[in-house]
């Protein structure tokens, strides 16, 4: 459905941060808040979702006659500087990035006390949202989800920006299923210098950080998001994550430490190319992965890569095993 005819009322809230509001009171006075700040241009219609700085806001843009996304940092950390600093990284982040699977940034504001940008509405869903409803995809599924991630990251790579929060819910699927790659909030860019409070901290989601990015490694390159890659790849074919701990500091040792379980064992029914593509991403050393996402890209699209059954497992094995 094109963009400019969604309904802004019944749009799936594809777009969302995370899937838990405030109370309805909360949030009427945090909308009418940010209507104040937009002017006549924008009209907010409801919430899509938040994280722990920003929240999304469905919109209509009476100028352009659309339907777009609107992110906003928090009425609770609005006045701290430092945030509203990383908020304008975010916004120039994405802003510099024109890609088909990455959102795209349509403009930035501010307005008194309101910081805001403005993006393309994905009408879909999260990918977060799609493994809460099926807990794995099919191998062509996530073959695909995996080879257009594959080639947004190479794209960013290329820009200098390194993602570092790669996670189910920064991924958003549009009615065709494509892919799209969202959430730059903790993106790493070189031409950017950190900022006194991130100093040896280490940015992310840690169920889905690299080895390197959980010690607070400062110079982690695209090797690091193409290992959470690995991890999402690893999710959506086996309905698991490979590593769980009950402290960050358990769960930080396993990722360092501890071997990746078998992704043929956790989905025997996945093709051999695919798993060992997956299972190299998520090499503990940055020099065993994949170099760039366009390998990663190139291994999961080759005609090695096509998606056939393991032999064991093919229908005429299945069938001769039968009779």
């Amino acid at each position: 459905m094109p963009i400019d005819t969604l309904d802004p009322d019944t749009a799936t809230p594809a777009l969302a941060l995370s899937l838990s509001l405030p109370p309805a009171s909360d949030m009427d006075v945090e909308r009418a808040w940010i209507g104040e700040r937009l002017g006549a241009q924008y009209q907010v219609v409801r919430p899509l979702g938040r994280g722990g700085m920003g929240a999304v806001y469905l919109a209509r843009d009476r100028a352009l006659h659309r339907v777009v996304a609107i992110k906003v940092l928090r009425r609770e950390v609005c006045g701290d500087a430092l945030e509203r600093e990383r908020f304008r990284r975010e916004a120039r982040t994405m802003a510099r990035l024109s890609h088909p699977n990455v959102v795209p940034v349509h403009a930035f504001g501010e307005s008194g006390d309101l910081l805001y940008f403005v993006m393309q509405y994905v009408d879909g869903e999260s990918l977060a949202e799609r493994l809460r409803r099926e807990e794995r995809l099919a191998a062509r599924d996530v073959r695909r989800v995996l080879a257009e991630l594959a080639t947004a990251l190479d794209y960013a790579h290329g820009q200098g920006v390194v993602h570092r929060d790669l996670k189910p819910e920064n991924i958003l699927l549009d009615r065709q299923g494509r892919a799209l790659l969202t959430d730059f909030g903790v993106a790493a860019l070189p031409s950017f210098e950190p900022l006194p409070a991130d100093a040896g901290l280490a940015f992310g989601t840690p169920h889905y950080m690299s080895p390197e990015q959980l010690v607070g490694e400062h110079a982690i390159d695209g090797r690091s998001d193409l290992y959470a890659l690995g991890v999402l790849g690893f999710l959506m074919l086996s309905g698991r994550l490979p590593f769980h701990g009950r402290s960050l500091n358990e769960l930080s040792a396993r990722h360092l430490l501890q071997r990746v379980p078998s992704l043929a064992a956790a989905a025997p029914l996945a093709p051999p190319a695919l798993v060992d593509a997956i299972e190299r991403c998520l090499a503990k050393e940055p020099v065993k992965r994949w170099q760039r996402g366009a390998e990663l890209h190139d291994a999961l699209t080759s005609r090695r890569a096509a998606l056939k059954w393991p032999a064991w497992a093919r229908p005429s094995a299945l069938r001769a095993a039968v009779i």
